[in-house]
């Protein structure tokens, strides 16, 4: 079995405020939420073997977070453009299963509207209302990432900060 954990980048500043699109970094409160969503994530037992990142700012600084939530190497995170550039579901699919080598359960960060998009399409589970820092975990019946398909995924978990703030 393999495991994709799909994650929304953190919240971030205005657009004004950071110069570009790419550039824009996480507000204090995307920090936060960021920890308190990976920190979810691993006390359900949910912990990546790899880290895939869109190259954006705010997309490499959330998954920074989660790896040191993970007690993993920021170094080893992968950046691919295709999750901050948007393609295919069939070009993410491909994308991300050459990124995951050996992996068992590999998290990807990236934007929406493709990252709800790709959770809806690969588990056929509603998950329109996804944001900041919004995480589904997906298992598959598989044993190499190249199989994994439009819908035969299971979604097994989907969290987002504001319902973790209302349960403490």
């Amino acid at each position: 079995m393999k495991r994709l954990i799909l994650v929304r980048h953190a919240k971030t500043e205005a657009y004004s405020d950071a110069g570009s699109d790419f550039q824009r970094k996480l507000k204090k409160r995307g920090h936060k939420d960021a920890t308190l969503v990976a920190r979810d994530l691993k006390e359900k037992g949910y912990h990546p073997d790899v880290i895939i990142s869109s190259p954006a700012t705010r997309a490499l600084q959330t998954a920074e977070i989660f790896s040191r939530v993970f007690d993993l190497d920021i170094m080893t995170i992968q950046q691919a453009s295709f999750i901050y550039d948007g393609d295919t579901t069939a070009g993410m699919l491909h994308g991300i299963s050459q990124l995951c080598g050996e992996a068992k359960t590999a998290l990807v960060v990236g934007h929406n509207p493709d990252i709800a998009m790709l959770s809806i399409r690969l588990s056929g589970q509603d998950m329109f209302h996804f944001p900041t820092t919004a995480s589904t975990v997906i298992s598959f019946p598989i044993t190499k990432w190249s199989d994994m398909e439009v819908g035969k995924g299971r979604k097994e978990y989907f969290i987002y900060p504001k319902v973790l703030k209302v349960q403490k």
